[in-house]
Parts: structure tokens; sequence; C-alpha cells
């Protein structure tokens, strides 16, 4: 399985890319270059200067990626729409992979915190965590009439599961046009900031809607504040974690670090090690 983290070159994605290759590269040691891509695109809005090469020190393996605006130009939806660049960021590396390669694709404040399972994964299928549709997208219920206007098959196919994204370079392939446009249609039609916001989640459950790819749910993944980890979480999505706050890094107390494997991840990455040096 390759993962596949979506990053934009500023300063915000630096630290959260470097911290998913530590982690990478401490789960898969000598083959952790042969399990990762990462797409990072090049400018996050149209008043910076595209990054034409990595200003890193990460020797990560990587795309450079042309943001979903300048792809899209006067037909791509407003800066709340910054999400699309997970599509518009597939779109350009998705013809490298051979079509039965299993990918991952995740937000780039996720790291793996064990070796991932075996993943048996047939074609037209898609496996998911479905933990977000409770919490906050509601696609199943109240936010239905959002993406049943869309729907093809009855909606017997989605889930409301996100991210981990794990799939067939072959599947991923297929719903990744209609995982494009519903999200840019989506944005023409005038919702709160909060549905626009999660366009690409709801987009995804269209997708998969029009092009009978089952979604699977699996429990695999850590969000601290939101589940309890077990032996089974082999990532973590620290998007809402108030321990480790993304919002605030580096301002960060780690004395308030439970004893689990994924704050002890963080006590081994050096760039908060130095941090609390200082």
């Amino acid at each position: 399985m390759i993962s596949i983290p979506v990053a934009v070159h500023n300063d915000f994605f630096k630290w959260q890319l470097d911290l998913f290759w530590h982690n990478h590269k401490l789960t898969y040691k000598n083959i952790a270059k042969h399990k990762t891509l990462a797409i990072i695109i090049k400018r996050n809005n149209p008043q910076e200067q595209k990054k034409e090469s990595l200003e890193w020190d990460i020797d990560i393996p990587h795309s450079l990626c042309e943001s979903f605006f300048d792809i899209l130009g006067t037909g791509s939806p407003g800066d709340n729409h910054v999400p699309l660049n997970i599509q518009l960021g597939l779109q350009q590396i998705i013809d490298r992979f051979n079509d039965d390669e299993i990918l991952e694709i995740i937000d780039c404040d996720m790291f793996h915190i064990r070796h991932h399972p075996f993943i048996d994964i047939e074609d037209d299928q898609i496996f998911v965590d479905d933990i977000y549709e409770p919490w906050h997208l509601k696609s199943l219920s109240s936010n239905r009439k959002i993406i049943d206007i869309y729907f093809e098959n009855g909606g017997r196919f989605y889930n409301g599961g996100f991210v981990p994204i794990i799939a067939r370079a072959k599947t991923i392939r297929k719903i990744l046009p209609q995982w494009i446009a519903v999200h840019v249609d989506i944005g023409k039609r005038n919702y709160s900031g909060e549905i626009n916001w999660w366009a690409g989640m709801f987009a995804l459950q269209v997708a998969c809607e029009k092009n009978k790819v089952r979604m699977i749910a699996k429990d695999w993944c850590y969000i601290p504040g939101i589940n309890q980890i077990t032996d089974k979480h082999y990532i973590a999505h620290y998007s809402c974690s108030y321990k480790f706050n993304k919002k605030t890094f580096p301002v960060i107390d780690v004395k308030q670090f439970e004893q689990n494997i994924f704050f002890d991840r963080l006590r081994s990455w050096p760039i908060l090690c130095n941090t609390i040096e200082k």
C-alpha cells in the first residue's frame, strides 16, 4: 500500500509532512520510501508565488502539483474549497500507478503509528473510516438532501466515510472525475461555510454512489478527542486533538500527553523535542 498525504507548500504543512514522514520511517524502516508519495500543492491562493521545487529539508518522495484554482481557472469555486486540492492533486499523479496498486489517500495531519494490516480489497470497493458521518457529515441523515440530487443508484453504495481512503488505483481513477465535478457543483450552490468546507467529503459519497463503488467502513483510525485508541488502529488523525493542537503548534504542553503509542510517537519527533528544549 502506498500512502498519499496531501500538503501545500507553506509552513503550516511543512511540519505536518515532516511528522508524517518521521513516523513512516519509524514504522516501515528501509521500505518507507517505497510506501509513500506525497502530493505538495505549489501554492495555497492565487496571490502567492508558485513553488516549482521543494524548498524543505525533507527527503520524502513527492510530486509538486498545481492548485485547484490554477487548473480550473475561472470555473473554480472560492477559497473555502481548498480541500479540492486533494482530488486535483490525485488527478495529476494517478497515472503513475498500476491499476492494482493499493493507495491510501490521507490528510496531511495523519500518520501511521504501526504497520497497516493486510489489505484485501476488490475492484469497486473503497475502505474508509465512517466516524465522520454521525460526528459532522450527516450525509445519511439531515444532510442527505445535499447529495441525493446526484444519485443514480438509490444511495445504496455510500456510508459517510472519509480518510483514510483506501482503494485500488483503478477504482480511484474511476471515481475521480465525479469526485471533482460534484465538489465544484456543490461550490456553486451557495451553501454555508461548513457545507462548502466538507464538499469534498460529500462529493466522495456521490462519486462512489454514481459509480457503484461500495464504501466499506474500517475502524483503523485513532482520532484523539473523538475515539479511544486500540491495537487495531494503525493510523492517527490529530485534526481534533486538544493536547496536540495543530492550530497552536509549536505551543504544545507535552505534560498533558497520555501514555500511548500516538503520544509516544510525538515525543520521539525531533522537531517537537527541539521545541521543548528551547
